[in-house]
């Protein structure tokens, strides 16, 4: 895998962002079971992070999006630390979406998603 020893989640925001996209587009392709192709909004990531209970365990002075870049990050690094695969991300995060095309239960069904991959990747990582 990629070598991301000594990096911190911020650090890998960068490179979490399109892939957290992708794995989120995975996961409404397999819930809606046709393609679809959509970016993550930090509301539903930093939502996440608070649910998950990481919040408690960061800064206090961090705003949603740098809640949202740090969730990219933990997820891109449980991944490229290869602790957590493509499908298994995939497959937690379409669990809870139904397919219903009502936006207000999406982002809800999207952050309870979000919330347990957060809570497995903090397993993995011993975070």
């Amino acid at each position: 895998m990629l070598d991301v020893e000594g990096k911190g989640p911020a650090e890998l925001s960068k490179i979490g962002d399109p892939f957290v996209n992708f794995l989120y587009s995975l996961a409404l392709s397999k819930a809606f079971m046709r393609p679809l192709g959509r970016k993550v909004s930090n509301f539903i990531l930093a939502e996440a992070v608070v649910r998950s209970g990481l919040r408690d365990r960061l800064g206090s002075r961090l705003r949603r999006g740098d809640l949202g870049d740090i969730a990219e990050g933990l997820i891109f690094m449980a991944w490229a630390q290869g602790k957590m695969d493509i499908g298994e991300a995939v497959e937690i995060l379409a669990g809870p979406l139904s397919t219903e095309e009502d936006r207000l239960r999406l982002r809800e069904e999207s952050v309870k998603g979000f919330e347990k991959l957060l809570r497995h990747v903090a397993e993995l990582c011993l975070i």
